[in-house]
């Protein structure tokens, strides 16, 4: 279990996100951008995945979720 921040993640706040694996970081990351930040949601979507600034962002993700320390489960 890994947690980071919409913040971290290119987000404009500090809202915390906590999740298993990076697939679905991810996705609970896209859900949060376009509850809080739809207009930043829809930038985001509309930028082909092969544009130099998601290629960074998404190595710059992976580094931060190897980085991230794991968080022991909650029971």
């Amino acid at each position: 279990m890994k947690t980071l921040t919409c913040a971290q993640m290119g987000g404009m706040c500090d809202a915390v996100m906590t999740a298993e694996t990076k697939e679905e970081m991810l996705a609970k990351g896209m859900e949060h951008l376009e509850a809080a930040h739809p207009e930043m949601a829809a930038t985001v979507k509309a930028m082909p995945k092969d544009d130099p600034m998601m290629v960074e962002w998404n190595k710059k993700f992976d580094e931060m979720w190897d980085a991230a320390p794991e968080m022991p489960a909650a029971e």
